[in-house]
């Protein structure tokens, strides 16, 4: 008779980071060449918490946009020990709808979120450094009123330079706590990292909260200290909690319970 206790390893939620990045012709030069080197860190040192983080492991979605937007990661989120970071180039105007049509298009279990052990409530880190040139109203409340993953996601904005439109970026995560300034490009590469690194951190606790962000920002501020302030002067609204009352969100389906919605509403 099997010894009931020899089991095999229980299998990791996947936690998807989802970085939204302006390549626009604004980004051109020392900017982008922030974004490349302080991204080529950060890959490395989330291997590193994937690999050692007993309960989600990490998966890489990047979705640039400039005239249009496409996926770098065109086949689906990737697994961290699969990933290697190459260089983005620049060029364009700044379609920010058009990206968030993409991330709508593709945070569905239909899309980029199929999986047999389940995903965690996503993590999306957007930069830019500039105002968007295309109708992203029209395409943020199409995806805010549809997209359950988008609405419960943990939502930063590192906005970029003077001309970043921070009240572009606060309609986008949904909070002006959630949108960090970087004033000069030290401070980018360092805030990459550390946003990165402290939201997949969080991210992979067993439930996230509305709390999520605000504990994103103090240990941010703690690590990296002045000029990263929320851009917005931190008030207002904060991000939607995550809607799972479930301490194990979203089961993974067949075999779990799934989610207390039905498979249709996170389809």
């Amino acid at each position: 008779m099997p010894n009931i206790t020899e089991q095999g390893p229980i299998a990791r939620k996947l936690l998807p980071i989802i970085y939204v990045l302006d390549t626009s012709g604004s980004m051109e030069g020392d900017r982008i060449a922030a974004v490349n080197s302080a991204m080529h860190e950060t890959m490395e040192v989330l291997k590193d918490v994937s690999n050692n983080n007993p309960t989600a492991e990490l998966k890489i979605g990047v979705l640039q946009f400039a005239s249009g937007a496409k996926w770098i990661t065109d086949t689906g989120f990737v697994f961290m020990e699969d990933f290697f970071w190459n260089d983005l180039g620049t060029g364009g105007l700044t379609d920010f709808g058009s990206a968030l049509n993409e991330l709508n298009n593709k945070l569905s279990r239909s899309g980029y979120l199929e999986s047999e052990v389940g995903y965690k409530v996503p993590v999306i880190i957007f930069m830019s450094d500039g105002q968007p040139t295309d109708d992203y109203k029209t395409a943020l409340a199409k995806i805010s009123a549809s997209n359950k993953w988008f609405k419960a996601a943990t939502k930063i904005a590192i906005a970029i330079g003077e001309d970043a439109d921070i009240g572009v970026l606060e309609e986008i995560v949904g909070s002006n706590e959630a949108v960090i300034k970087a004033e000069d490009l030290v401070t980018l590469k360092k805030l990459i990292k550390v946003v990165s690194v402290t939201a997949s951190m969080i991210g992979s606790r067993s439930k996230t909260d509305s709390n999520s962000t605000s504990e994103i920002i103090t240990t941010v501020n703690h690590e990296i200290g002045g000029g990263t302030q929320p851009a917005g002067g931190g008030t207002g609204s904060p991000q939607q909690p995550d809607p799972d009352p479930d301490p194990d969100p979203w089961p993974a389906l067949p075999g779990g319970s799934g989610n207390p919605w039905g498979n249709d509403v996170w389809d």
